[in-house]
């Protein structure tokens, strides 16, 4: 499916559920993409995260309902979501200037549009993911954890993503942390089972919140696949095994990692670098 036609399924399952809870992980995979890559190609085609664009699509939807409803401004604030009528008054003055009752007697400002997926980049297709070997220095990541099952068929990683990623929303990132990590972590793995990390590169010395962890990823050499859209993440990751043994590495037992770079090529091509630890 092009990825406009699946951007515009994610945005149709947004309005109509626009009165509902939605994370990443039910519009994700309305999308027919994964959580990550999904964030990544939102952000890029809007330059706005998805919980900023939903926010600001319910305060519109609520400032219809003030302008044409009798509805008390209490029960609009219930039913768009928010917490309270001052959580509610509060968000509305941001985006409109003003609190909801003014709004309601004035009714001078349009409600805000909703996002049309419209492409204006010539499509791109390749089917082959690109190997090269690749030395990293040391570098800190923070996230979240889970237990998951070979290749995530509890949905484990996914509901994962979509927790993070709505963290973050909350969290003062820094401008250069716009590097995120997959990390299917070596330790414990049996039987298919591991532990999987979805987390964000920060500086050694960033406090994280309450709930997340730390990590440091150690210099290393890694043999590093780009990953193009057409090619499935457990695909992806027996390919890169299998070349890389077949050239005779030799697979360390570190974490292996899936990094969403939004500098890395074009996210509407390349999903994600894999990099495998070797020796």
């Amino acid at each position: 499916m092009p990825k406009e036609q699946s951007l515009q399924r994610a945005m149709e399952y947004i309005e109509k559920n626009l009165t509902n809870d939605i994370s990443y992980f039910d519009i994700a995979r309305e999308a027919g993409i994964s959580v990550p890559h999904f964030y990544r190609l939102f952000k890029r085609l809007t330059g706005d995260t998805v919980g900023a664009y939903i926010l600001r699509r319910r305060i519109s939807m609520a400032a219809n309902d003030l302008a044409d409803s009798d509805k008390s401004i209490v029960n609009i604030a219930f039913e768009y979501g928010f917490e309270s009528h001052d959580v509610f008054t509060r968000a509305f003055s941001r985006v409109y200037g003003m609190s909801p009752s003014k709004y309601r007697k004035s009714s001078t400002s349009a409600p805000l549009k909703r996002l049309t997926v419209i492409s204006d980049q010539p499509v791109m297709d390749e089917h082959q993911m690109k190997f090269g070997l690749l030395h990293t220095e040391g570098f800190a990541v923070a996230g979240l954890e889970c237990r998951a099952v070979q290749w995530d068929g509890d949905g484990a990683i996914g509901k994962l993503w979509s927790e993070f990623l709505a963290r973050l929303e909350k969290i003062e990132l820094t401008p250069d942390a716009v590097t995120m990590y997959g990390m299917c972590e070596h330790e414990g793995c049996k039987d298919g089972v591991f532990t999987y990390m979805a987390a964000i590169g920060i500086n050694s010395f960033t406090e994280i919140p309450p709930g997340m962890t730390k990590k440091f990823i150690t210099p290393q050499n890694f043999f590093q696949a780009s990953v193009p859209d057409r090619i499935s993440t457990p695909d992806a990751y027996a390919g890169a095994i299998g070349y890389a043994r077949s050239l005779g590495y030799v697979i360390k037992d570190n974490d292996m990692i899936e990094v969403y770079d939004g500098t890395f090529k074009n996210p509407d091509v390349n999903r994600f670098r894999l990099l495998i630890p070797v020796m």
